[in-house]
C-alpha cells in the first residue's frame, strides 16, 4: 500500500487501524512471512511510520473533510503519534475538542502543542 491508496481509502471511509493492519500485511506478504515467523513487533516501526507520514498528509491536504476528521479522531484514542494528534487538533473541529486538547497536552511537551488553540 502507498500513501495514494492510504488516503482514498480513508476518504472512502476506511478506519486509519484498517490502513495500519492491510500496510503490515503487505509488507508481511512481500517480505514472504509466514504468520508462524512473526510477532505483533515485526514491522511495527515501519508501520507507525507509515501512519505518522499518512497523518500528516491528511492534516495538510484534507483539514476540515470530516471522514478524515473522524478517521483521525478514532486513530489517536488507539495511538500517541504526534503528527495524528497535530493533525486533528489543528486543522479539524470534532466533538469533545478541549478534552482532546488536555489530553494532548499531557502527552507532547508545550512548544509542540501552543498553536492548538482551544474555541
Amino acid at each position: 500500500m502507498d500513501l495514494a491508496r492510504a488516503v482514498q481509502d480513508v476518504l472512502l471511509g476506511a478506519s486509519l487501524r484498517d490502513v495500519a493492519a492491510e500496510f503490515r500485511q503487505d509488507l508481511l506478504a512481500a517480505f514472504h512471512f509466514r504468520p508462524e515467523e512473526t510477532t505483533p513487533e515485526t514491522f511495527r516501526g515501519e508501520t507507525a511510520a507509515f501512519m505518522r507520514k499518512l497523518a500528516r498528509h491528511l492534516g495538510d491536504r484534507h483539514a476540515g473533510e470530516p471522514r478524515v476528521g473522524q478517521a483521525l479522531r478514532d486513530w489517536v484514542m488507539v495511538c500517541d503519534h504526534y503528527e495524528a494528534w497535530d493533525a486533528l487538533l489543528s486543522g479539524f473541529q470534532v466533538d469533545g475538542r478541549e478534552a482532546l486538547v488536555r489530553r494532548g497536552k499531557v502527552l507532547f511537551p508545550g512548544p509542540l502543542t501552543a498553536h492548538w488553540a482551544e474555541p
